[in-house]
């Protein structure tokens, strides 16, 4: 490469990484700032003419401030606030100021260790201040050393500070391991290094040149040992910075679990454990496979809530309260865990009282059966899609929940070898944790089996193939407690698992609302906090809800929600809808809180004097005509034919008179009564009829629970209604009596003229 070459390529503008997004639809966004000075860059190496650079910057240079490029100013003073807190105050030229508006914020470039850095801030000076602007901008440093499996325990703290959009510290991590294939958790590793506070550095003992590692590891890739000299190379603090120094504790506590199979215990065992101690294990094996964990020896000091000393399993590498399997101490061992991906990371803690012998542990790789305690899962055959393996067992035992409820279990595939009696391959299932519980079924062939309830809340899975004849095997996912339900109330309430405590990860979950033919389904959103958008794609790349119109996720999708946000209610098409939560492996949240209700089917129309309201029979089955009644109970509606009718005029019945937007309407309440001996459980309709135009409404103002509802929602369309048609020759015939009105008006005033002639004439 030409110095030349080298020299553009020196100015070309850095691209930012996801973390600098402020993820707050900022217009125009960092990545737009930064497709523009791209672009111009392209355009003067095109022309080789590095004043068209210059130039752009001179333009900056101005006292005011443009959405589409950056502005330099002068850094007139900084003040140490605090001990990692600084004022900055910038200078702008004469008596300018930024002129901000409300909940505007600037986003400030800067260099930070040799990195460009972009983050968005709100000046702390006065909206009307002239001359300069202040900001407050806060510094921390950490500098992790860490050798081969003293990895794990840092793990968790980088999460954290990633995590934690308002944390700004600082992170140069140093991994020391003797060769490139021994470093571990790489993929995660390049992931942390993305975030704009985050540097990773890999010093490689046995490795003697950098030409064979992929180009992404190379320039922050040392060979040889760390000594002082290399460590100044990569801290290189800053004028006036330090770091604080964090180093790992090694293999003796805690590491990096890599074999298929291994024991680990406390610090000590079978001795006292030290006092305040931390210890992280991260078991990792072969991807496409679980781990099986188990414990042998178990004593702790004890506590209600485990707050002394405690150890705590996650269901993988990040310490997210989704993750958390358990929490345990005293005596009574943890149950065997099986993770729900190929980590799973085991901490253990102590404070500076009691100590006691501590654990012992064992775990190893299995691809095949396992202990399943989450409230969903997927469970498939050894090697799918590819065909499964001749001579395998594998057995599930799912429970242990929280929930404690029956167990679902749903194949969505299913293809083995066949055969009378399914003598040969099979998929066995039982009603509870051993093949002596009652036996659900025995399946082969390509059929799928049928879905399957437990009466209990354990159910165990047994696969069992014989020495020839495979197929594609299986795919199923189970659902246990809350995190199934089907509801066929008129109306009801539920809520996401554990909330409003955070949901555990790794789920899908389900409720199906299904409701008499005719029902539409209205569902309103009481509260809602999952995991927030991709900072990448802006969509609901990670937790999500969504909702189905019909029984199945095959239905037309009426909406995709995630992060917090405050959501108007939807309806369905049709009498059933189907909600379904995703949650992926970290960072959960507190969930949602959903009511919904059945909307009655009705068609409601109006002439200029008259209510038609018909709603029917079928939908409301199990009530009297007199439970259906507009204004009082003395307008009920009439059964006529499959329908329930209400024919009134506007001056019976309870109807008004109002002004609404300046216009004239006729309004009055449909009552529906479902209550139940002293279980009132009325539902409102307000009535509502333009007579000058003849359009009418109906509005639900009290159902499934008015308390929780603060506002009324439009239901149902005044026009249309799927099921039976008014008759059209009913419609004419009501509309007569306008006829008839107008009619007598027009007599009126015909008399009133020839009464005025002929008093004019006397």
């Amino acid at each position: 490469m030409s110095d030349n070459e080298q020299d553009w390529l020196a100015l070309r503008p850095q691209e930012p990484s996801p973390s600098q997004c402020c993820g707050s639809g900022c217009k125009p966004c960092i990545y737009d700032v930064y497709e523009k000075e791209l672009a111009q860059w392209e355009r003067a190496k095109a022309m080789q003419d590095k004043s068209l650079l210059m130039g752009e910057k001179e333009q900056s240079n101005n006292s005011e401030l443009n959405p589409d490029t950056f502005t330099a100013f002068s850094v007139s003073s900084v003040e140490q606030l605090t001990e990692d807190t600084y004022q900055y105050k910038f200078e702008l030229p004469g008596k300018s100021s930024l002129q901000l508006s409300l909940g505007q914020h600037i986003v400030l470039r800067g260099m930070v260790n040799g990195l460009e850095v972009q983050r968005a801030y709100t000046p702390i000076s006065p909206r009307n201040a002239e001359g300069y602007f202040e900001v407050l901008i806060k510094y921390g440093e950490l500098l992790m050393l860490a050798s081969g499996t003293g990895l794990a325990p840092m793990i968790p703290i980088l999460q954290s500070i990633t995590d934690d959009e308002e944390d700004e510290t600082f992170v140069t991590l140093v991994g020391c391991f003797p060769t490139f294939d021994k470093i571990y958790l790489k993929p995660l590793l390049q992931d942390l290094a993305r975030y704009w506070n985050i540097r990773i550095f890999y010093v490689l003992s046995q490795e003697s040149s950098l030409e064979k590692l992929p180009q992404s590891y190379q320039e922050n890739t040392y060979t040889g040992r760390l000594n002082e000299d290399l460590m100044k190379t990569i801290a290189s603090p800053g004028k006036g910075t330090s770091h604080s120094l964090l180093c790992s504790p090694g293999i003796k506590c805690g590491g990096v679990l890599s074999a298929p199979s291994g024991n680990f215990s406390s610090p000590n065992f079978p001795g006292l454990y030290p006092y305040e101690t931390e210890c992280t294990w991260l078991i990792v094996v072969a991807e496409g496979s679980s781990v099986l964990l188990s414990f042998s020896h178990f004593e702790l000091e004890y506590h209600d809530t485990c707050a002394y000393d405690y150890l705590q399993v996650y269901n993988g590498a990040a310490r997210d309260r989704g993750n958390l399997l358990g929490t345990f101490c005293g005596h009574s061992p943890p149950p065997p865990f099986s993770s729900a991906w190929h980590v799973m990371a085991v901490v253990f803690r102590s404070d500076r009282h009691v100590a006691k012998h501590g654990f012992a542990a064992a775990y190893r790789k299995d691809a095949c059966g396992g202990q399943l305690t989450g409230l969903s899962g997927e469970i498939t055959s050894p090697r799918y899609p590819e065909s499964y393996p001749n001579d395998a067992e594998c057995r599930w035992s799912i429970g242990g929940a929280s929930g404690g409820g029956p167990l679902t279990l749903v194949f969505a595939d299913f293809q083995m070898e066949g055969g009378q009696g399914c003598g040969f391959d099979y998929v066995s299932l039982f009603d509870g944790p051993t093949v002596t519980a009652p036996h659900l079924g025995r399946y082969c062939g390509s059929a799928r089996p049928p879905r399957t309830i437990s009466s209990t809340p354990h159910l165990l899975i047994v696969f069992k193939s014989d020495f020839n004849i495979g197929g594609r095997g299986f795919k199923a996912h189970f659902y246990s407690g809350e995190c199934q339900e089907v509801f066929t109330t008129i109306k009801g309430n539920f809520s996401s698992p554990q909330y409003p405590n955070f949901y555990p990860n790794n789920l899908k979950c389900q409720w199906s609302i299904q409701l008499p033919p005719g029902y539409r389904v209205k569902i309103f959103f009481l509260d809602m906090e999952l995991e927030g958008r991709s900072s990448l794609t802006g969509g609901c790349d990670y937790d999500h809800l969504s909702a189905f119109d019909g029984g199945t996720e095959n239905g037309s999708l009426l909406g995709c929600w995630c992060g917090r946000e405050s959501l108007a209610p939807i309806t369905s098409r049709s009498n059933q809808l189907l909600l379904v939560l995703h949650t992926d492996r970290n960072t959960a949240k507190r969930g949602f809180s959903i009511s919904y209700v059945g909307v009655v089917p009705m068609n409601v129309s109006c002439t200029r004097t008259d209510f038609h309201i018909q709603i029917p029979v079928q939908s409301l089955a199990q009530l009297e005509r007199n439970r259906i009644y507009l204004g009082t109970p003395s307008c009920a509606a009439q059964v006529v034919g499959r329908n329930f009718k209400i024919h009134t005029r506007f001056d019976t019945c309870g109807t008004e008179s109002q002004r609404r937007n300046s216009t004239s309407v006729i309004v009055s309440t449909l009552y529906i009564d479902f209550s139940v001996g002293d279980q009132e459980d009325i539902h409102q309709y307000e009535v509502q009829c333009e007579p000058k135009r003849k359009e009418a409404s109906v509005t639900l103002i009290a159902g499934p629970d008015p308390s929780r509802l603060s506002q009324a929602e439009n239901l149902v369309d005044a026009q249309q209604w799927e099921g039976e048609a008014i008759d059209a020759r009913e419609i004419r015939s009501q509309d007569t009596s306008d006829i008839v009105f107008i009619s007598i008006c027009i007599l009126a005033g015909l008399l009133m003229v020839i009464a005025v002639v002929g008093l004019v004439l006397l």
